[in-house]
């Protein structure tokens, strides 16, 4: 920005302006970035920039507030485009290389693994359980509460939880599920 070269009588109606406006100028500006730093920015940019066009303010000095703020809307806008975030490349932690991943679509459209062995045993301990503790099982899996799970079949949920005990004691003594 050009230095400011102001005849006196400028020079004093800027200060007055500033003494009167900076405080509510600055409040202005940031709603215009919504960040206190940025705000501050754009303030000041704003009273260089209005040191420059002073000579074109026509309002007295207490209806010079509008000028101001349409300065300040343009000077915002000024400052955010092309705006970018600095960033530290020399900080170990910001600057470290994220490992390359699949994208959603290639893990989506991905062959199914074969399921792990214990996965395999797992399913077949379930399988063999009686019917209606395997039910019970597999809707406290799904995130059913002891309440829905023993209204689905007509019982209370004490009854649903006991099935549940009982389907765990029958698994656990399972020597392929013990280790």
């Amino acid at each position: 920005m050009d230095r400011i070269d102001a005849k006196p009588l400028d020079a004093e109606r800027l200060d007055r302006l500033f003494r009167l406006y900076n405080a509510r100028l600055v409040r202005y500006a940031r709603t215009q970035t919504r960040d206190a730093d940025a705000a501050q920015d754009v303030a000041a940019e704003t009273w260089l920039k209005a040191g420059l066009s002073l000579h074109n303010l026509r309002a007295a000095d207490d209806e010079a507030f509008g000028w101001l703020r349409t300065i300040a809307q343009h000077t915002a806008s000024d400052y955010y485009s092309g705006y970018e975030r600095p960033q530290d490349w020399t900080d170990a932690v910001t600057s470290r290389a994220l490992p390359a991943a699949d994208s959603a679509e290639d893990v989506a459209l991905a062959e199914p693994s074969a399921p792990a062995d214990h996965d395999v045993e797992l399913a077949a301990a379930l399988d063999a359980l009686p019917e209606r503790e395997r039910l019970v099982v597999r809707l406290r899996m799904q995130g059913l509460t002891w309440e829905a799970i023993g209204q689905s079949y007509g019982r209370t949920c004490g009854t649903a939880h006991r099935r549940y005990s009982r389907a765990l004691q029958i698994l656990r003594a399972q020597p392929a599920l013990a280790g």
